[in-house]
């Protein structure tokens, strides 16, 4: 239980943080696996989410792979009075995961998946304050090209108004992090399959190289996607005036409610990712993922509507 004094968050007026849970309309989802390394993954996950030490388990990457998605969601709004009553926006998340497995440190037993969204880009500010302030998603303003619904899908893209590269005399602008781009267009670009998350685990598990993870765990995480949860794990901190020390420091949990599966299936097209470097966000050194070229395979999609719950602490820093 935790034993700080709390005190009333102040919603005063003009400040745009709103209370969950949030609901999402018409979320489409792309997603793609991208190949990276499985010990800088351990060492991302040592710096956020372990960095608050826990007795008896710790969080452990399940691969050596990533999952990489573009989301749109049309139709966006808080569920909670009176910020229900404000309206609603639309908001894109193009999104890196790490899937993560809670695990007793002794007996090394797993207790618990999670999906680590490590890195987020999203397309508004309010998205942004929200996400950050209120739950602890590391978020980024972007610029972004990706299919609309009904439309073949065949680039997507992420730009950041950012410093590249690292110099005293390097002015803040745009830079593309990143382009996937169809490979070799088929004249049937998608298939709508009953267990998205039985063929996703199998990718998975071909991948894992270094970690002793049965099929049915990772069987048990990917199905997130098309049934009632998904579990999303997250690090949350402030920093006090100065930089150097967090006011608050805390690992959160926020489900995510699948609500309707409206389409579901896998992308038959090959695709490429081309990954730039950006001193700001280098892509390599965080996650291992190489620069240039790479081939990116099953692809998928989703089309479903979701409730993003509120976030509650798994472990807090001094607690």
């Amino acid at each position: 239980m935790n034993s700080k004094m709390q005190f009333p968050y102040r919603h005063y007026l003009g400040n745009p943080v709103a209370k969950p849970p949030c609901r999402m309309l018409n979320a489409l989802m792309y997603g793609f696996f991208v190949k990276g390394d499985l010990e800088l993954l351990q060492s991302y996950l040592d710096d956020t989410i372990n960095s608050i030490e826990m007795d008896k388990t710790e969080f452990v990457a399940l691969s050596d792979t990533l999952m990489l998605t573009f989301t749109d969601i049309e139709n966006i709004s808080s569920k909670t009075a009176p910020f229900s009553n404000y309206g609603w926006m639309q908001e894109t998340d193009i999104i890196f995961w790490i899937p993560v497995a809670k695990v007793d440190k002794s007996s090394r037993a797993i207790q618990h998946l999670y999906w680590f969204p490590a890195f987020i880009t999203v397309n508004n500010i309010n998205a942004l304050i929200n996400g950050r302030e209120t739950w602890g998603y590391n978020k980024y303003l972007c610029r972004y090209e990706m299919p609309s619904i009904g439309t073949t899908p065949k680039r997507f893209s992420i730009s950041l108004e950012t410093f590249q590269p690292f110099s005293p005399t390097t002015k803040m602008d745009w830079h593309c992090l990143l382009e996937i781009e169809v490979k070799n267009s088929k004249e049937s670009w998608l298939s709508e399959v009953a267990d998205l998350g039985e063929h996703l685990a199998h990718f998975l598990f071909k991948s894992n190289q270094k970690v002793d993870v049965s099929l049915g765990f990772l069987k048990q995480l990917l199905n997130g996607f098309v049934h009632p949860q998904m579990d999303q794990i997250l690090f949350k901190q402030f920093p006090d005036g100065k930089g150097e020390f967090a006011v608050y420091q805390a690992v959160t949990h926020s489900p995510s409610e699948i609500k309707k599966i409206h389409k579901v299936g896998l992308l038959k097209d090959d695709f490429t990712l081309n990954v730039h470097q950006i001193d700001s966000f280098p892509l390599k050194q965080m996650f291992g993922i190489d620069l240039g070229v790479q081939t990116l395979e099953l692809g998928f999609y989703v089309l479903m509507d979701f409730d993003q719950l509120e976030a509650t602490e798994l472990v807090e820093k001094g607690v």
